[in-house]
């Protein structure tokens, strides 16, 4: 497996970050101002978001959801619930997501998706209905490249 780095000294600002993840600057800050998108990094009146490499990672996430035809909301709701994830595994290289068949799902740094039944927070679960694995790590390395190499531009066209 390639060594990709995981992290970088820099952050990226909104315009960046949303380059990057593949996301439309404008729809991304009417998602943040909708409610959508309630993890986006915070900032106050004439200072721009910045993003780390795991806010970035979310974001991606958040646009290949709303691609996948995932209404802003329940995109968004994903999304936080990836950075809320890789904020207790800041360096984890996937996220099991497990939805069992009563209740939310689970976001977990390791399952074994052969189980059939699981024991979360103590209770048993009737049965797990869906797993998805998100693999983070080239998606982590591709984004902490293209911060260093924008960082390593002084300048403007």
């Amino acid at each position: 497996m390639n060594d990709f780095p995981k992290t970088t000294k820099f952050k990226a600002a909104t315009a960046l970050a949303c380059k990057i993840a593949g996301v439309n600057s404008d729809r991304f800050n009417e998602a943040v101002h909708a409610g959508h998108y309630p993890c986006a990094p915070a900032t106050s009146p004439g200072r721009a978001r910045r993003f780390d490499v795991n806010d970035i990672i979310a974001l991606r996430l958040y646009q290949q959801d709303i691609e996948s035809g995932l209404s802003p909301s329940k995109a968004g709701h994903k999304a936080c619930e990836i950075r809320a994830f890789l904020l207790q595994h800041p360096d984890a290289d996937q996220v099991y997501i497990v939805t069992p068949a009563l209740g939310s799902p689970y976001y977990l740094p390791d399952f074994d998706t052969t189980q059939r039944h699981a024991t979360f927070a103590g209770s048993p679960s009737p049965e797990i209905i869906r797993v998805e694995v998100l693999n983070f790590h080239y998606l982590r390395g591709r984004i902490v490249h293209e911060i260093d190499d924008e960082a390593m531009t002084v300048g403007r066209d």
